[in-house]
């Protein structure tokens, strides 16, 4: 069987005034492979763009598995 990376997308969760539970961003059209250092850096930039304090993120990869 092989597989055939089809897509990654990154879902960051902030909190902040006004959701303290969380508020969920997604971004699609990430590369293959996402380095912890690059969440962390697209974390910071959402924190100095906002007041709001950077919580997690979920990365999703979608594979297509064909048997040969």
């Amino acid at each position: 069987m092989g597989k055939n990376w089809l897509k990654t997308a990154v879902t960051v969760t902030i909190s902040g005034e006004g959701h303290e539970e969380g508020l969920k961003r997604s971004f699609g059209n990430m590369p293959e492979t996402v380095t912890d250092d690059q969440i962390k850096g697209l974390g910071s930039v959402l924190e100095a763009v906002s007041k709001d304090k950077f919580d997690f993120a979920t990365v999703t990869t979608t594979e297509k598995i064909v048997n040969n």
